[in-house]
């Protein structure tokens, strides 16, 4: 392939690889997929076209890269918080804190977008959820055995519910925390990043641990 793009050395190819992911993680997340075109993205870039086909083949597969670039990220954090997690005795709220604070991470990275746009995909069912959806469930494996364990005799695929919904909330909040802020007016001014994740734990824990024994359905 006698590209523009193809004889770009290695160090220069992933260097515009990123910048375009980069690109796209950003108009993804304000535009949503459908509206974002290609050569918007070569253009916010500064690269071409080629160099998006090179890379990435199509615009799918864009947005697949877009997708896992930050989920090995999310993963290893995620990972790194469950060994510290007691091993018989764990509660909802620590179980909600080790599924938080890994997104956390990704904003303070600089993620937001991405996990704007993540929450935009699950929300809206749009291009890209396979593969969201594909990541979640393999990656969560150890996290539902823990929940089992907060939860005995609650159904798998209730437990299964639970964390997508858990996922949605955290994704809604951090994904624009101004956002959130400017929902709740002027009061909500001073809200720091800090409290507004704390909440979420409560939120997230709450959701994990679901209803009271007695008023849970068969």
């Amino acid at each position: 392939m006698d590209t523009e793009a193809a004889r770009l050395p290695a160090s220069r190819g992933a260097a515009t690889e990123q910048r375009l992911i980069a690109a796209a993680e950003r108009l993804f997340a304000e535009h949503g997929v459908g509206a974002v075109s290609l050569r918007t993205v070569m253009q916010a870039a500064q690269t071409n076209v080629a160099a998006i086909h090179y890379h990435f083949g199509s615009k799918e597969g864009l947005l697949d890269a877009v997708l896992r670039s930050r989920l090995g990220q999310v993963t290893g954090e995620r990972t790194a918080v469950l060994r510290e997690l007691p091993g018989k005795h764990v509660t909802a709220r620590e179980l909600a804190r080790a599924y938080v604070q890994p997104v956390v991470a990704v904003l303070e990275s600089g993620g937001e977008c991405w996990i704007r746009l993540v929450g935009q995909l699950l929300a809206t069912g749009g291009e890209g959820l396979d593969a969201v959806a594909e990541s979640f469930f393999e990656r969560n494996a150890a996290f539902v055995e823990l929940l089992d364990r907060t939860s005995p005799g609650v159904p798998r695929r209730t437990l299964d519910f639970r964390l997508s919904q858990a996922m949605t909330v955290t994704l809604d909040v951090l994904g624009d925390v101004g956002r959130i802020r400017r929902l709740h007016g002027p009061n909500a001014a001073d809200w720091t990043a800090e409290q507004i994740v704390e909440d979420l734990v409560d939120v997230v824990a709450s959701i994990l641990a679901g209803p009271p024994v007695a008023r849970r359905r068969k």
